[in-house]
């Protein structure tokens, strides 16, 4: 049987299902399509994603609807949309001092 049999997309797809990281890890910001900031934010997120996800699985199974697999809730994440509206202070390297600069006070 060749590497390639092995591989089938039904095998592919219950690994990345059994393992939660493996599928992050995988998914729209570490390809390679993003800047290494915006990569190195994404790093950091893995449990807050993990956790939104969880919190959409409970919301389906509670109104009866399909649940969604985690990569399709990865697939359907808005990924530069959401690192877009963040504020510049909540960025890797980003700070908020060019947008409000310190002030110097004198007191006598």
């Amino acid at each position: 049987m060749a590497w390639d049999d092995f591989l089938t997309s039904s095998f592919s797809d219950y690994m990345l299902e059994s393992s939660p990281s493996m599928a992050y890890f995988s998914s729209t910001p570490f390809q390679g399509g993003t800047s290494p900031a915006q990569q190195q934010y994404w790093q950091g997120q893995y449990g807050n994603v993990y956790n939104q996800y969880e919190g959409a699985l409970g919301t389906s199974l509670r109104t009866g609807g399909e649940a969604p697999s985690f990569v399709d809730f990865l697939d359907q994440m808005p990924w530069t949309e959401r690192y877009t509206s963040l504020s510049p202070s909540l960025r890797p390297g980003g700070t908020s001092r060019r947008f409000n600069p310190t002030t110097r006070f004198m007191y006598r």
